[in-house]
Formats: C-alpha cells, sequence, structure tokens
C-alpha cells in the first residue's frame, strides 16, 4: 500500500535489517532510549513486519508485532525528518490490526516503545490506549566522570557476591522490595538463579552491605548495568544504597568499564538519588495497553 509519498512493505533480509538499525539510530539520537532493544523487536521469533520507503528507498518508517504468552506486542520507528505528517498514527493502526491475527487468544495488544515522547503519548491516547508501565533508564559517563565519594556508614562494610553469601543477598532483597506494590515474591532458588545465571553477571561488583547486626542492603551487577539495589527498611535513609552504588561505580571502572545503565520505575523516589549521584536520563521506555 501507500500512505502519501512512502511505499509500504514487510521487511525482511540483511539489507532491512541493516535499514532497521539505521532508522532506530537516528529515532534515538533525538529521543534517548538504547537503539538496540528497539532493533531487537524486529528480530523476535514469529514477527511481522511493516515498513514505509521514500522515492529513493530509504526507510522511513517501520513496525514490528511479535507474540507475546498471552497477547501480542507492537513496537514503531519514524525517521525523525518525517513526522508531523500522520505516519505514526498509520503505523500504529496497522499494528492494531495487525495484533489480532499475531493473537489468536485475542489476549490484547500490548504497545511499547524504549523513548516515550509527548507526541507519542497523544497518539495512543487517541486510540484509547493507557499507559501501564514506564520507566527512565539513566547512564553514568565513568569515561568523563569519576564515581561520586558516598561512604557506607562506618559500621557496614561491603562483601562482593559469592555462592555461599547468595542466600544472604536474596533474603536482603526479599526485606527490601517485598513492600513495593508488584513485588513477585519468586523464592530464592528462582531469584538467585535469574541473577547469577545471566551470563553478564558480574560477582566482583554485586555487594552486600554487612554490619554487626546483620545485613543492610545489596546491589547486583552485569557488564555495563547496576540491575538491582536495595535497602531494608531499617536502614532506609542513612546512605546505604547511594553508598553501594558508588562503590560499584569504582569497581566498574577499575575494570574498565566506560558506562553504566540503570533503570528505574517512575515512580520510585530512587530517581532522585540516582540523579545526585550523576546519572542522567537516557531514555523513558514504556508500555501502553487498551483501556477497560
Amino acid at each position: 500500500m501507500r500512505d502519501g509519498e512512502l511505499t509500504w512493505g514487510p521487511l525482511g533480509g540483511d539489507g532491512d535489517r541493516e535499514a532497521v538499525a539505521g532508522l532506530a539510530g537516528r529515532c534515538h539520537a533525538v529521543d534517548g532510549g538504547m537503539s538496540e532493544v528497539t532493533i531487537s523487536r524486529f528480530a523476535a521469533d514469529g514477527v511481522v513486519t511493516t515498513g514505509g520507503r521514500t522515492a529513493t528507498g530509504v526507510l522511513v518508517a517501520a513496525a514490528a508485532v511479535r507474540p507475546l504468552s498471552p497477547g501480542a506486542a507492537h513496537i514503531g520507528l519514524v525517521d525523525p525528518a518525517h513526522r508531523g505528517h500522520g505516519i505514526g498514527g498509520t503505523l500504529l493502526d496497522w499494528g492494531l490490526d495487525a495484533a489480532a491475527a499475531v493473537d489468536t487468544g485475542a489476549s490484547g495488544v500490548t504497545v511499547e516503545t524504549e523513548a516515550l515522547t509527548e507526541a507519542a503519548e497523544r497518539l495512543f491516547a487517541s486510540r484509547g490506549l493507557r499507559q501501564v508501565f514506564a520507566e527512565d533508564v539513566m547512564r553514568f559517563d565513568l569515561a568523563t566522570a569519576e564515581p561520586p565519594a558516598a561512604p557506607l556508614p562506618p559500621e557496614l562494610a561491603p562483601h562482593e557476591w559469592t555462592p555461599d553469601l547468595a542466600g544472604r543477598f536474596f533474603v536482603t532483597y526479599d526485606a527490601a522490595f517485598r513492600d513495593r506494590p508488584g513485588f513477585p515474591g519468586w523464592p530464592a532458588e528462582r531469584w538467585v538463579a535469574w541473577t547469577a545465571g545471566d551470563e553478564e553477571f558480574r560477582p566482583q561488583w554485586s555487594l552486600l552491605a554487612t554490619g554487626p547486626d546483620g545485613d543492610a542492603g545489596f546491589v547486583t551487577c552485569a557488564e555495563g548495568w547496576i540491575v538491582q539495589v536495595g535497602v531494608v527498611p531499617s536502614w532506609r535513609g542513612r546512605g546505604v544504597g547511594g553508598a553501594l552504588v558508588a562503590e560499584a561505580l569504582r569497581r566498574m571502572r577499575a575494570g574498565g568499564a566506560r558506562q553504566v545503565l540503570l533503570d528505574v520505575n517512575v515512580d520510585n523516589p530512587a530517581g532522585r538519588l540516582y540523579t545526585r549521584l550523576g546519572f542522567t536520563t537516557l531514555g523513558r521506555r514504556a508500555k501502553f495497553q487498551a483501556s477497560r
């Protein structure tokens, strides 16, 4: 089909993968976020795609719908130089229709973005979609900035992750997070496997803050990422979380890391802590679903 000056059709092959990567790079350079995650959505198993090309063959719009269990997920991209002409609406409407075919159980579609903009919010709202999740991706540039000076309280000491300490890490995680909405309530075995089973997990950067009266907080890290930070309720407000992050950053920098990323829910007050420590917001990822 044709939409204005664009010719539309499914994507496939090495050339289209390179074109999607280029389009994602142009979008994220303006909107923030991480293009790698967006690109991966177009390569998922069972994905259905469409793309819009100019008369000279340049890909300036693309969308993908992939199956979930249950449901389906849609993501779209419009080149910043081609926005404001209704192309985003065309992609979204295509995605909502395509999701019905991908999700044979009719469980509904989740519209995703790795770089939420005000224009995207307005578009999603115009189709009756509501935001169900949002988190900021934040970055610390270790190539240009020193890790902050934020020492642990003197009665606490950091201990690196070991198999023998994994159970205590879990107990501290459970105490720190169980009062939060959406806490999954995983058993220790599942959380430890999820944490340490990641091939990019780095035990030497993952720390447990321990004192004479027990464990106060923890941080777990992977290559280039701070994965989780938690402080038990009795130790909150005493600088434990910030000190653990600062120590992890120092160890990451000593290990050759150039930047460190983390995710923080937009409703989590820890975002202010990370800003004070020197993190900057790279972009906002979000999910929208049909209003009920």
